[in-house]
């Protein structure tokens, strides 16, 4: 759906394809766009709806364009974020281990809060491209929610005045979220809305030190990549016999004995995604297909040189969970193989190398 709707932007707009890129929130409680076993399925309809809206979008931007100013703001946010991958006192390691207890986070989240500011030429605010990086799960249930990037969206207009666009871009965080697994500060009513309320006043704060961007030239390149799917080790597959033979087995364990067994039967499959550079002045935006880990967004930032670096995580689709290899390892939800974690561990750093290699054309 992704790779046709930016086919169909692309030729109504009459704008290269490598300009168009599309990024998904991935909010807890959105559309249904994607089957997990019994616990999720995709519903074609809404799909079709939701391309129809994303190329309406792309369309009404278009007869909207104006003459504006832009301006860099790089911010700061360490307290919303937390990374989620721990190593437990007896050696374990372990994806959300809850509060409380001996252990400490296997890394660091990505802090920068970077946007640009987009401005009338009076000087007023016409909207911002913000990008942060945490997973939109503030929310849980069955009723739909934008979670805290809407709570961002609501502040901001309450700032600025109902016709401020405010664009929000998840960063690279397939491994963050906003639990505090130390403190539990995060345990307050309605936390997506104090989330977005402290991004929001971030993002504000920027403004006043947000710096002229030289040039409004839109530069694109994107790049076609095949990797392989991961196979099921021995162990694995003893497993899955032995939880699909068990009456008492849970629905969580036996879905991934099934995709065990399913990743086994089919063999290693390649799988076909698109990595994507857009450069704006000196603000270079990357983006992957999935759920990326964050220390891909800090090796871009470290290896872009004299530009500053925003991420788009689940960039035009979604080929699951891409976790650094060194937490490929039992405990670690992220990298348990199934349809959304199948990748072989080497995936994140050939995409990271590929963006580099494409930035360096744009410059």
């Amino acid at each position: 759906m992704a790779d046709d709707a930016r086919s169909e932007i692309s030729e109504k707009l009459a704008m290269p394809k490598e300009h168009v890129l599309l990024a998904a929130t991935h909010s807890h409680t959105a559309g249904p766009v994607w089957t997990w076993g019994d616990f999720a399925t995709e519903d074609p309809a809404y799909i079709s709806f939701l391309k129809s809206r994303i190329i309406d979008a792309a369309m009404v931007a278009a007869q909207h364009s104006k003459p504006v100013t832009l301006r860099w703001g790089q911010g700061h946010d360490g307290q919303n974020a937390h990374y989620r991958d721990f190593i437990c006192a007896d050696g374990r390691y372990k994806t959300n281990p809850g509060i409380g207890g001996d252990k400490k986070p296997f890394g660091v989240i990505d802090p920068e809060v970077g946007v640009i500011h987009i401005d009338n030429l009076d000087k007023t605010p016409y909207g911002a491209i913000i990008n942060y990086a945490c997973h939109c799960d503030c929310v849980g249930g069955t009723s739909y929610s934008s979670d805290y990037p809407g709570a961002i969206k609501e502040r901001l207009k309450k700032m600025h005045g109902s016709q401020f666009v405010p664009v929000f871009i998840n960063g690279f965080c397939g491994n963050l979220n906003h639990v505090d697994f130390e403190n539990g500060s995060h345990k307050v009513p309605d936390y997506y809305i104090t989330m977005g309320n402290r991004l929001a006043i971030e993002v504000n704060r920027t403004r006043e030190t947000a710096e002229p961007m030289s040039s409004e030239t839109i530069r694109g390149a994107h790049d076609d990549l095949s990797l392989a799917t991961r196979e099921p080790t021995a162990e694995l597959l003893s497993w899955a016999e032995q939880t699909l033979a068990d009456r008492d087995a849970s629905p969580v364990d036996r879905f991934y004995a099934n995709e065990a067994q399913r990743f086994a039967k089919e063999g290693v499959q390649q799988v076909q995604l698109v990595v994507q550079a857009l450069r704006l002045s000196d603000v270079v935006l990357y983006g992957m297909p999935g759920e990326i880990y964050t220390e891909y967004a800090l090796f871009l930032k470290k290896h872009t040189l004299d530009c500053h670096v925003m991420t788009a995580n689940l960039a035009n689709g979604c080929a699951g969970y891409v976790p650094i290899p060194e937490l490929f390892r039992p405990g670690i939800y992220e990298a348990r193989l199934c349809s959304s974690s199948k990748l072989v561990p080497e995936a994140g750093q050939i995409m990271s190398n590929r963006l580099l290699e494409l930035e360096s054309k744009l410059r």
